[in-house]
C-alpha cells in the first residue's frame, strides 16, 4: 500500500515538473515572438554592428550586451536613408539607452529627426544629432519621450518648426537649435513643454516672431535669440513669458523699441540689445520690467535717449552704452538709477560716443569720485568729449587744463585776427610749432570735421559751458564781459543783431533816422 501511493506521489511530481518546464518554453518563446514582431524582424544589436555598409554605426561606451548599454554615440554614414529603414529597429535591442547622440559624417545622409529609432527608447534622457540636413522638424518629431530633459540639434540647416515639433515632452528643460537657417516657428512648435527652461536660437535667419509663439513655454527662463535678423518686437512678442530671467537679443536688426515692448516680461533681470541698428528708443520702452538688473545697449546708433528711460527700471546696476551716437546723457537720464552705480558690483560703460562737452556731463565727476565699481571709474576715466566747432563758445579757450593736455588747436574755431601763437602768448602756452608739411590739408580738415577731443574728468566740472539758447534776431544781444574776441560766425550773428535791433528801434521816426545818418557819418569821418 505503501509502495503505491508512493509510486501516484512520484508520478504526481514528474507531471507537475513537465508542465512547468512547458510553461517557461512557452512563455520564453512569446518573449522571443513579440521581440521579433515589435523589430519587424530585425535582430541586429545596434552596439554590435560589424557590417562595413551598415548606414549607421555605433559605439556603447559601458557594455555592447543587448539591453544593457546606456550610453551610445552614433555615426551616419551613406546618405538616403528611408524613414523606414530597418536600420532604426535595431536600436529596439538597447531599450535603456539615456544618453544618444548621432554625428552626420557624409552630406545628405541624414534629413530627418530619426523618429522610428525614439520610439523604442522611452528611458532616453539626451539627444543629440549634429550635421544633417534636416530642413523641417515635422510633428511629434521626438516620439512623446517622457523622461527625455536636453535635446541639442545644432548645424542640421533647420529650416522650419512645424505644428506640434516639439510636443508632450514633459520633463525636458533644455532645447538647443544654434547655427541652424531657421526662419519660420508655427506658433504651436513648442506644445505641452511645462519644464522647458532654456531655449537657444543663436546663428538663424529668424526675421519675425509671430505673436504667440512662445504661448506654452511658460516656466522657460533664457531665451538666446542672439545673432538672427530680427527687425521688428512688439507687446504681444513676448506672450508667455513671465517667468523669464535673461533675453539675449544682440546682433539683429532692431532699429526701433515702441512703448512697453517687453511688459510682459515682469521677472526679466537681463536684457542684452547691443549691436543693433537702435535708433530710436520709447521713454517706456521698458515699462514692467520691475526686476531688470542688466541692460546692455551698445554698439547702437543711439544719439540721445528719453530724459524718463529709466524711471520704469529703478533696479538697474549695470547699464553699457558704449559705442553709440550719443551727444549728451543728462543727470535726468541717469537720477532714477544713480544709487545703484555706487556699490562695487555695478557697471555704467560710457566710452566711444559723441558727447559734447559741456554742463549735462558734471554728474561724470560726481559718480565718479562716489562710486565703488572698478568697472565704472575705468569707464568714466576714458569718457571723452568734443568742442563742437558750430556751438563751441570762446568760453573753451580758457579752460585751465587746456595747457595741461597740450591739444592741437582747431584751425576752424581760431578767431579772426587770431593766430595759434597769439592764443598761446595769450594763455601763456608753449607749444611746438608745426612745420609745414606736419599736418597735411586732409588731416586739417579730419581735426576741423570730428572737432577737438577732450577727457571730459580732465575738464573742471565748474568750466563745463552750459548749451546757450539760441538768441531770436529781434533782440538786442546782451554785453558780453570776454577779454576774447568772438569767433567768425559769432561776430556775424552780432553784426546782424545791432543792425537789426537799431533799425527796429529807430524805425518810427523819420527824424530819428537823419539824426543817427548824420551822427553815423560824423563819427567815421
Amino acid at each position: 500500500m505503501g509502495r503505491r501511493i508512493a509510486g501516484v506521489i512520484y508520478i504526481l511530481i514528474t507531471f507537475a515538473l513537465v508542465n512547468e518546464m512547458s510553461i517557461n518554453v512557452y512563455a520564453r518563446d512569446n518573449n522571443k515572438r513579440r521581440t521579433k514582431e515589435k523589430s519587424g524582424g530585425f535582430q541586429k544589436n545596434i552596439c554590435d554592428i560589424t557590417d562595413r555598409d551598415s548606414k549607421v554605426h555605433c559605439y556603447c561606451e559601458n557594455t555592447r550586451e543587448p539591453r544593457n548599454a546606456t550610453k551610445a554615440e552614433c555615426w551616419v554614414f551613406n546618405g538616403g536613408i528611408p524613414r523606414d529603414d530597418l536600420i532604426w529597429q535595431s536600436f529596439a535591442s538597447q531599450p535603456i539607452l539615456q544618453t544618444l547622440s548621432f554625428n552626420v559624417r557624409v552630406d545628405g545622409a541624414l534629413g530627418y529627426i530619426p523618429t522610428k529609432a525614439l520610439l523604442y527608447l522611452q528611458r532616453l534622457r539626451s539627444i543629440n544629432i549634429k550635421y544633417g540636413n534636416i530642413v523641417d522638424v515635422t510633428p511629434y518629431s521626438f516620439a512623446n519621450l517622457t523622461n527625455l530633459k536636453e535635446a541639442s540639434l545644432s548645424q542640421n540647416q533647420i529650416e522650419n518648426l512645424q505644428q506640434y515639433a516639439f510636443a508632450h515632452l514633459p520633463n525636458i528643460t533644455t532645447l538647443n537649435l544654434e547655427e541652424n537657417m531657421i526662419i519660420d516657428i508655427d506658433t504651436e512648435a513648442f506644445y505641452d513643454l511645462p519644464k522647458l527652461q532654456k531655449l537657444v536660437f543663436t546663428k538663424n535667419n529668424i526675421s519675425t516672431i509671430r505673436n504667440g509663439t512662445f504661448q506654452h513655454t511658460f516656466n522657460l527662463l533664457e531665451l538666446d535669440l542672439n545673432k538672427n535678423n530680427i527687425y521688428h518686437l512688439n507687446r504681444r512678442t513676448f506672450d508667455g513669458l513671465a517667468n523669464l530671467r535673461k533675453l539675449d537679443l544682440r546682433k539683429n536688426r532692431i532699429q526701433n523699441l515702441t512703448e512697453f515692448t517687453f511688459a510682459e516680461l515682469w521677472n526679466l533681470q537681463e536684457l542684452l540689445l547691443g549691436k543693433n541698428d537702435l535708433r530710436y528708443i520709447s521713454e517706456r520702452a521698458f515699462d514692467g520690467l520691475s526686476q531688470l538688473r542688466k541692460l546692455s545697449l551698445d554698439d547702437n546708433k543711439l544719439a540721445s535717449l528719453p530724459s524718463g528711460l529709466f524711471e520704469g527700471v529703478r533696479g538697474l546696476s549695470s547699464v553699457d552704452l558704449r559705442s553709440n551716437e550719443l551727444h549728451a546723457l543728462t543727470f535726468d537720464n541717469i537720477k532714477p538709477i544713480l544709487d545703484n552705480l555706487k556699490p562695487q558690483n555695478s557697471n555704467l560703460l560710457l566710452e566711444e560716443n559723441n558727447f559734447v562737452c559741456d554742463c549735462r556731463l558734471k554728474w561724470m565727476h560726481s559718480l565718479r569720485n562716489e562710486t565703488k565699481s572698478q568697472n565704472t571709474k575705468e569707464s568714466l576715466d576714458s569718457v571723452t568729449c568734443k568742442m563742437d566747432p558750430p556751438i563751441v563758445s570762446s568760453a573753451y579757450n580758457k579752460m585751465p587744463d587746456a595747457m595741461d593736455d597740450k591739444l592741437d588747436y582747431n584751425q576752424d574755431i581760431l578767431h579772426a585776427g587770431l593766430t595759434i601763437e597769439t592764443l598761446n602768448d595769450k594763455m601763456n602756452v608753449t607749444e611746438k610749432k608745426t612745420l609745414p608739411g606736419d599736418l597735411s590739408k586732409d588731416d586739417a580738415n579730419e581735426i576741423s570735421k570730428k572737432g577737438v577731443k577732450r577727457t571730459v574728468l580732465k575738464i573742471p566740472a565748474e568750466t563745463l559751458p552750459c548749451p546757450r539758447e539760441a538768441i531770436k534776431t529781434t533782440e538786442i544781444p546782451p554785453y558780453i564781459v570776454d577779454p576774447v574776441i568772438p569767433i567768425q560766425n559769432e561776430m556775424k550773428t552780432f553784426r546782424f543783431h545791432d543792425t537789426n535791433s537799431a533799425y527796429m528801434k529807430l524805425r518810427p521816426s523819420f527824424g530819428s533816422v537823419v539824426l543817427w545818418s548824420i551822427s553815423f557819418r560824423f563819427f567815421f569821418t
